[in-house]
């Protein structure tokens, strides 16, 4: 679930409890207003009806004798003392209603079919009374009115206010649904950019930094606080690459004195020294020639790494690359290795041409070290709507597929031992990388274990004349 879901529910939930609330209050106030008057209508009407039989000539009033139209009323009307009924309303005779206790009141449901009354029945022939009870001293005397009134009209009324308390519930859920979003964006929308800026910095731009207000709230302290985590991030990228450097550079010096010291032994005592001292010899020349291209390949790293931008001019890719099939030639006569160029002639690019050179010369010096004897090593160009396409692919034993996504990391080797051999130390493809990425290009490998390995490099800008195929 997302932070800007749950902010959402959040605010939805605590404004329809809020609503509840405030609707539950509300209606319980409009139902009890209209209880309250009738009770005070019931009071008077009882009191009335009272006082009219007192005025009335002679004893009891028989059924209908009071002066008004009693037909609204469910009323009797008893003397306390003498335990005598003194009237009932024509309502009274036809239904009977259980007796209230006297001061006190209560809503009751009876049957009432439509041949006794129309009071508005619902569809079971029922009505609902308000039914109250009182006690009235006057005269001398206590009169005990039990009097009551239909209340179908008002359960209507009330029904229609629960109807319209839901209606407004899902109302104010759905508005309250919309604007919590607007409010979850607007809330979120500093984090938003601050994702979209912290997805485009990476160790290549470590000096870019979020925007951050002059306010304190939490947003801004945030912005803040990333950027110092950057700062610190940038400081500790530059320490290790000048650590990188320096210590490369001050290497040279002392391994090109270790290996003239080795030659100039060979050069003059060659011949006469014992033979566990010449192989001792050659193999601490050997280890000296690795770590001299150890320390080139990562002085050439170190300074790629903090390049932004390149020289460009135009570079003619198809001599570049039947060039340096030329040079490697020996290296491939010597195992066999059959190098196969299918190029168009008078490609040209614009490009930095001595660092796309080392590219290339690193991407077919594996061709070749990762190889079989007597394999092959096709080299093939075309060009594409602008884009050019080299693709080296050569036999072998291929890559595992887990190890694909990581031969362009930097120190990472799949076969150590073998590149041990040959003196790799991981870093070329980790420089054909860097270099195809200032070029803005892309470069891929594709490899199937035990068969062959092809690794392709896309560039832009390209033009083409003529064509050449070398086999």
């Amino acid at each position: 679930m997302t932070v800007k879901t749950r902010i959402t529910l959040l605010i939805t939930g605590a404004g329809f409890m809020a609503s509840l609330l405030f609707s539950v209050v509300v209606f319980f106030e409009f139902v009890e207003q209209p209880f309250d008057l009738l009770d005070t209508v019931l009071k008077e009407e009882a009191y009335r009806t009272v006082s009219g039989i007192l005025t009335a000539q002679g004893s009891p009033a028989p059924p209908g004798s009071v002066g008004h139209s009693m037909d609204a009323y469910w009323i009797r009307i008893q003397e306390e003392a003498a335990d005598q009924m003194l009237y009932q309303s024509p309502m009274a005779l036809s239904i009977p209603l259980a007796p209230v206790k006297a001061g006190s009141s209560a809503v009751v449901s009876v049957p009432v079919s439509a041949g006794q009354i129309r009071g508005g029945q619902d569809k079971r022939d029922r009505m609902t009374f308000r039914v109250r009870t009182f006690r009235f001293p006057l005269d001398g005397r206590t009169f005990i009115v039990q009097i009551a009134r239909p209340i179908e009209k008002l359960e209507e009324e009330i029904r229609d206010i629960v109807m319209g308390i839901v209606f407004g519930l899902v109302l104010s859920t759905l508005a309250l649904i919309a604007i919590s979003r607007l409010v979850a964006s607007r809330i979120l929308r500093p984090i938003g950019a601050m994702k979209d800026l912290a997805q485009d910095i990476s160790e290549k731009n470590l000096d870019q930094r979020i925007p951050a207000g002059k306010g304190h709230d939490e947003f801004n302290e945030l912005a803040k606080t990333i950027n110092r985590m950057l700062d610190r991030l940038q400081y500790s990228f530059a320490r290790q690459r000048d650590f990188l450097f320096d210590t490369s550079h001050e290497l040279k010096t002392p391994l090109t004195t270790i290996r003239l010291a080795v030659d100039e032994i060979n050069a003059r005592h060659g011949e006469d020294l014992p033979p566990f001292a010449a192989e001792t010899l050659g193999r601490l020349n050997h280890q000296i020639w690795r770590m001299e291209r150890l320390v080139k390949d990562l002085l050439s790293l170190s300074s790629l790494e903090t390049l932004t931008r390149i020289d460009t001019g135009p570079v003619h890719i198809t001599h570049m690359l039947a060039s340096l099939a030329e040079e490697y030639q020996f290296l491939a006569d010597a195992h066999g290795v059959k190098i196969r160029l299918s190029l168009p002639e008078g490609l040209i690019i614009q490009g930095d041409g001595e660092k796309l050179s080392r590219a290339f010369s690193n991407i077919l010096d594996n061709a070749l070290k990762y190889n079989v004897d007597g394999g092959w090593v096709d080299v093939t160009g075309r060009q594409s709507e602008g884009e050019l396409v080299i693709t080296v692919a050569n036999s072998g034993h291929g890559l595992a597929e887990a190890d694909i996504p990581r031969v362009f990391d930097q120190f990472y080797r799949v076969e150590k031992s073998r590149s041990q051999a040959h003196g790799g130390a991981g870093l070329g493809l980790a420089i054909v990388k860097r270099i195809v990425a200032l070029h803005h290009g892309e470069v891929a490998l594709e490899s199937e274990q035990g068969a062959w390995t092809r690794i392709t490099v896309r560039l832009t800008g390209s033009q083409q004349t003529g064509g050449i195929r070398v086999s």
